[in-house]
């Protein structure tokens, strides 16, 4: 018997069994997301493309390697990319994700009278690549997600409820935002901007050494690959 056929003692899979279907707990995860209004996604993501292109106020992403240890290079990178742009990490890895999350619904972890309160939430991003400038601070790749839900979503999550969790919750979110994910697609198969991001790269083979140069390639293409819907 190989390893692929022998019985798995999957945890989430005996929840299910005791206590709740797996349907109705998919169901109930679904439901309880909480995206940003779709006025202001569409004004935010806007905004953020113009700030990318054009500079102004800073735009952010997360700290790249070990202790964030190789967040020179990707930002020398974006300094090649998007020369205008005031590109800088985020200084806790959730700050700005978190105070986009709380202008487009109005909710908060510390309630206020322009917030109201929101409990056991965590902010998310749906489709991960925190490093890409675009998607790190995408209004319609960051939700409250319901902790409950962080075993089925998180980036330790595996196994089969995982993935068919997480394929339908992200199936949701290209219906909602199927636009501007189809315009963040259009923006990074360009053939202008693919040549730039080789260019981009390629511009730090006299700064870097040549492994830290084919790991920043390597994640590059991986930040910047298209979103399938």
């Amino acid at each position: 018997m190989s390893n692929s056929d022998r019985p798995v003692h999957d945890s989430y899979q005996r929840f299910f069994q005791e206590y709740l279907t797996k349907e109705r707990f998919f169901e109930f995860g679904i439901k309880e997301i909480i995206y940003g209004d779709l006025g202001k996604v569409r004004d935010s993501w806007n905004a953020l493309k113009y700030r990318i292109v054009n500079g102004g106020d800073k735009v952010y992403i997360r700290g790249f390697g070990r202790n964030a240890s190789g967040s020179p290079l990707y930002l020398d990178f974006y300094k090649y990319l998007f020369p205008k742009a005031v590109v800088e990490i985020d200084p806790t890895n959730n700050y700005a994700p978190t105070a986009a999350i709380k202008e487009m619904t109005g909710y908060a972890k510390q309630g206020s009278r322009k917030y109201t309160r929101i409990m056991n939430y965590q902010v998310s991003h749906v489709f991960g690549r925190t490093k890409n400038v675009y998607l790190f601070t995408a209004p319609w790749n960051i939700v409250y997600l319901p902790k409950l839900l962080d075993p089925l979503t998180g980036h330790e999550s595996k196994g089969v409820w995982a993935e068919e969790f997480t394929s339908m919750f992200q199936r949701q979110v290209c219906e909602k935002f199927k636009e501007h994910i189809g315009d963040y697609n259009e923006l990074v198969t360009k053939g202008d901007f693919t040549n730039r991001l080789t260019e981009g790269i390629q511009s730090l083979k006299d700064k870097y050494t040549i492994a830290e140069v084919e790991k920043l390639a390597s994640a590059v293409r991986a930040e910047f690959s298209i979103i399938d819907v």
